[in-house]
């Protein structure tokens, strides 16, 4: 049985974080126009994810791969701070009643959907599918 434990990677997340966040964010700001909510939604569902695959493609053009489950909990934390950025964005610019319960559970789900991308990226990258 593996007794290591999970490594907090505060600067890969530091260094993978500013483009999710920003894409994040700028998916946020979307909700102040009607005509654009759809794209806003769709946006808050996959920058998370994104966020995740792009930890993991940091760390991998540092040479770094860390096993599977600093991947998933290093994706998580990122996923969620992406959806962190998209949700103060979109409470702020949405003219609807998005509340600040609706900012947590987006970080909640912000953080599996990081883990899902970072979980896929590791899975192609270990299965040899990217090289």
């Amino acid at each position: 049985m593996d007794t290591s434990q999970f490594k907090f990677d505060q600067a890969g997340i530091m260094k993978a974080a500013p483009i999710p966040v920003i894409v994040g964010a700028i998916g946020g700001a979307l909700w102040i126009s009607v005509g654009l909510w759809g794209i806003a939604g769709i946006i808050g569902w996959v920058a998370p994810i994104f966020g995740g695959v792009w930890y993991m493609m940091t760390l991998r053009k540092t040479g770094e791969m860390p096993d599977q489950m600093n991947s998933l909990s290093n994706g998580a934390i990122l996923g969620g701070i992406v959806a962190l950025a998209y949700g103060i964005l979109a409470l702020l610019t949405s003219p609807i009643g998005f509340s600040i319960t609706d900012v947590i559970t987006g970080v909640l789900f912000g953080a599996i959907g990081g883990a899902i991308g970072a979980f896929g990226y590791k899975y192609m990258v270990d299965s040899g599918n990217i090289s």
